[in-house]
């Protein structure tokens, strides 16, 4: 049921996110991330899964390609902090991470 609503949500959200690349295709990519990773669908490989859903929707997207993966320790410490924050429905510091993703100011 839970992945039924995500797949609507993300459905909802998508003409918005598809129109530029600015802040409502930021909290879309955000949301599409933290959302899964808060659902957790399978046993394993949720990251992974969620890495390979990520790169289709920047492909569908026309975006361009950005590392998905935290790189150090502290990057990824971070990233576990964002995730965090999104199982609350707090997208802010994941739309962070993805502006920082993408390089923008």
């Amino acid at each position: 049921m839970l992945m039924r609503d995500y797949g609507r949500d993300l459905q909802a959200r998508w003409e918005a996110a598809a129109a530029e690349l600015g802040e409502l295709t930021l909290e879309f990519l955000a949301f599409a991330e933290g959302r899964f990773l808060s659902i957790h669908p399978f046993r394993d490989f949720n990251g992974r899964t969620i890495r390979l859903f990520l790169t289709e929707l920047r492909r569908r997207l026309d975006l361009p390609h950005v590392v998905l993966a935290p790189e150090s320790e502290l990057a990824r410490q971070t990233y576990f902090q964002t995730l965090e924050a999104a199982d609350g429905f707090d997208w802010q510091p994941l739309i962070s991470i993805w502006r920082e993703r993408f390089d923008l100011p």
